[in-house]
């Protein structure tokens, strides 16, 4: 089986450690070395990085709790982990770690993909041209060769975020094991503003807003919260696809190819590595045998694919709410409350309410206000039930 694999970001090399004794594999990656571009804060959840078998090589530091709050000036909501924990990953030693664990056949560092048909040749820049068994796309959230090859079509926002010293911050932030979470339209007109301590004293601050004025908006704080940036990077944000096609013919995606993701609290790399974990296996079991293409699109139309749905609808509600969440927060503001589970959203919902079973009633008066236009109910509804 000769599979090519376009982009060498954490779900391909993740995939190509999976079948690492049962293929073929080429890498075609347009940069010229693994890690970049940089863009995420790496955040997951402690349990998920051992589930898929990374180490503490890979993880830059952890977290026991968070606040998430509509000022500095407040206290907000703590929430406190008590089983499963934050961890941040290093995005490139991640990928330089799963790229050592995997076994390739040929590597093609500095070229960008063209076109991909659904027979499985792949054509770029420089005159590159190869045919392979199965192509498996996973460009992140450029959505170029998944919109033109398979449909899909990904609905994205724009984040921008730094890593530098703040004095100012290990005053506010005196704990390097604690994350702030900053919502109101101060940080962010559409979505919110983090605070992440890397320890030694530095800390990633970013925030993602509407493409236009991200920028401004990253200044604007870094500004406020006296950073000295070391590194800025940045990209887009996957909410969540429309026009879903996860395969056809010859061609899989992976990742953030694929619209699944949990934008809310970070994870796009657990989900992403997940999705290879899915296709990993559907070619294990019915190459030869079937048609390991369909059998993966139906496995990922299943439980994942639902809770993505759920996720991307979610997202867009807080997308178009932020003034509901950040008057909400006020009413919030000072509650205490443990989770066992960072990746159990409506677990900690429930619990965040039952530390004051009041408050449920006192936020139906933020419902008229709320913005469901972009939310697809449908979506919700048929993932949840």
């Amino acid at each position: 089986m000769k599979i090519g694999l376009i982009g060498g970001g954490p779900s391909n090399l993740f995939l190509a450690w999976l079948l690492r004794n049962e293929a073929d594999l080429y890498l075609i990656e347009e940069d010229n070395r693994l890690g970049l571009p940089m863009h995420c804060t790496g955040l997951v959840s402690e349990r998920m990085a051992v589930t898929l078998g990374l180490g503490w090589r890979v993880i830059d530091n952890y977290y026991s709790s968070l606040t998430i709050t509509n000022s500095l000036n407040s206290r907000g909501v703590l929430l406190k982990f008590t089983g499963n924990r934050i961890v941040m990953l290093n995005r490139p030693g991640l990928e330089e770690h799963l790229y050592s664990k995997a076994s390739f056949r040929g590597v093609h560092m500095g070229v960008r993909v063209t076109e991909v048909n659904k027979r499985g040749v792949v054509r770029g820049f420089g005159g590159f041209e190869g045919s392979y068994d199965v192509v498996v796309i996973g460009e992140g959230a450029r959505n170029v060769l998944s919109r033109i090859t398979l449909g899909t079509r990904l609905n994205t926002v724009s984040g921008v975020q730094a890593d530098g010293y703040s004095q100012y911050l290990k005053g506010v932030v005196n704990d390097e094991h604690h994350i702030v979470v900053l919502f109101g339209g101060h940080y962010s007109g559409r979505f919110f503003a983090w605070i992440v301590p890397r320890g030694d004293g530095e800390f990633r601050v970013g925030v993602v807003d509407d493409p236009r004025i991200v920028g401004l908006r990253f200044r604007k704080i870094i500004r406020e919260l006296r950073l000295n940036p070391r590194r800025v990077f940045g990209g887009r944000v996957v909410l969540g696809a429309s026009n879903v096609n996860y395969g056809q013919g010859s061609v899989a995606a992976v990742g953030d190819s694929t619209g699944i993701t949990k934008s809310l609290t970070g994870g796009g790399i657990v989900t992403g590595m997940l999705t290879s974990l899915i296709l990993a296996r559907a070619l294990h079991e019915h190459w030869g045998v079937g048609d390991p293409i369909a059998e993966y699109s139906r496995a990922l139309g299943g439980t994942l694919g639902r809770l993505a749905k759920a996720y991307s609808a979610l997202s867009n509600m807080l997308y178009g709410n932020v003034t509901v969440v950040e008057g909400a927060l006020g009413e919030f503001d000072g509650i205490e409350v443990s989770i066992p589970d960072y990746d159990n959203h409506m677990d900690a919902l429930i619990r965040l309410l039952m530390a004051r079973p009041k408050l449920g009633l006192t936020l139906v008066k933020y419902t008229p206000s709320l913005n469901i236009s972009t939310v697809n109910l449908r979506d919700l509804v048929t993932s949840l039930f």
